[in-house]
């Protein structure tokens, strides 16, 4: 993300340090228990966190949801977050996509570079553009490089992760790792694609609902199986808006090709689009800028901080972004809330910073949208993304 807006990572770096600090002392050790537990998956439905709170404050200190555990009860020890005992903290960081693209991958990375400075750590040590077949070499060269902490960006290289948690159990690892299954020894967070990409959906169609457009073109990879799901969820949201609209998927090839991406857009354009989600890692910003170019409404994919942008114009935020996420997994870790085996779901509904946001609409246009995930967090949705989720992923 080339931002000239770095007060907005300052603030959200402040804003996380009271919940992060006690994860410098407490922590919960790879190694701390059997191993055994395959923890539950909850959400904690009665927060309201906001991505614009002030200082000091992140998931709310009320909320008294937590991750149970089938395992250990007491498997949230005290420890050192230096685990192993050098003097110096460092995180390490994995991701299949480049750490500057602008959106998801390059969110995390900053979280954690920022949260690292705050603090006095050590330089994290970032590991980016990782081949998922490649994922189990590449992720014990950085656990080998005297981490205390690794931070996996995505599903798609989880895969090896629960061998190599077994093969380093001093290193604490946390995945973000999506919709899938529960891993020993590795702490998750998790959103639902579902409700994002609904709410997505919706917000475009209320923009477009001002253009002379019926149609939206959703730019992904490779017809992937969590694009679908993404797909199929956004288009339901669109049309929640007026039936008559229309979406089309247009696979680009790859998610940081931008010749790829550059084709594909000329393509939605052609073919009429008014808004357009690049679904995309590192081409994501040459579509926005191509966007921004033709007038066309355009959103980000995962960074919440897309509204405060001043070298593109955003419409929409579409917010899952894992430097947000850190915020609360890292408070609930050092709170014993989320040990490992465990994953935490963020929900729309529960957090401002998960799901669609305005950077610039009207009064009618936020409460319509606000409205929506407030539906979306009361399960009126349910059985809809269910469906979609069940063709998506073939079960």
């Amino acid at each position: 993300m080339n931002t000239n807006d770095t007060g907005l990572r300052r603030r959200r770096v402040r804003r996380s340090l009271a919940a992060l600090a006690g994860l410098a002392l407490v922590v919960s050790a790879c190694g701390s228990d059997d191993g055994g537990s395959s923890g539950d998956t909850t959400a904690d439905s009665t927060a309201d966190t906001t991505a614009d709170t002030t200082a000091g404050t992140t998931a709310d200190s009320t909320a008294d949801t937590t991750a149970d555990s089938t395992g250990d009860g007491d498997s949230a020890a005290g420890v050192d977050l230096d685990t192993n005992g050098d003097g110096t903290v460092v995180f390490g960081v994995a991701t299949p996509g480049p750490r500057d693209d602008g959106a998801y991958y390059q969110a995390l990375v900053e979280g954690v570079e920022d949260f690292s400075s705050e603090m006095g750590y050590g330089e994290p040590i970032i590991v980016d553009n990782i081949d998922p077949a490649q994922a189990e070499t590449e992720i014990r060269n950085l656990a080998r490089q005297n981490v205390d902490v690794i931070a996996v960006g995505a599903g798609e290289l989880s895969d090896p992760i629960e061998a190599l948690a077994a093969e380093f159990p001093d290193i604490f690892w946390y995945c973000n790792c999506g919709a899938g299954q529960q891993f020993a020894g590795v702490a998750q967070s998790s959103d639902d694609s579902s409700q994002i990409s609904y709410s997505a959906g919706y917000a475009t169609g209320l923009l477009l609902q001002d253009t002379d457009s019926t149609s939206a073109a959703f730019l992904g990879c490779c017809d992937l199986d969590f694009e679908k799901e993404a797909f199929m969820a956004f288009e339901l949201g669109l049309q929640a808006v007026d039936p008559n609209f229309t979406a089309t998927y247009i696979p680009t090839g790859d998610f940081n090709d931008v010749a790829g991406a550059t084709e594909a857009f000329n393509q939605a354009v052609a073919a009429g689009a008014g808004a357009v989600y690049p679904f995309l890692g590192g081409s994501h910003e040459a579509v926005v800028g191509l966007a921004n170019e033709q007038g066309i409404i355009v959103m980000s994919a995962g960074a919440s901080d897309a509204c405060e942008r001043d070298d593109l114009d955003y419409q929409i935020a579409v917010q899952f972004d894992g430097g947000d996420y850190l915020q609360v997994i890292f408070d609930k870790i050092a709170n014993g809330e989320l040990n490992e085996g465990e994953t935490f779901l963020f929900e729309v509904g529960a957090y401002d910073f998960v799901g669609a946001k305005f950077c610039d609409a009207t009064p009618e246009q936020v409460a319509a949208l606000d409205e929506v995930k407030a539906q979306i967090a009361n399960g009126d949705f349910a059985d809809q993304f269910n469906e979609i989720k069940s063709e998506a992923y073939g079960f």
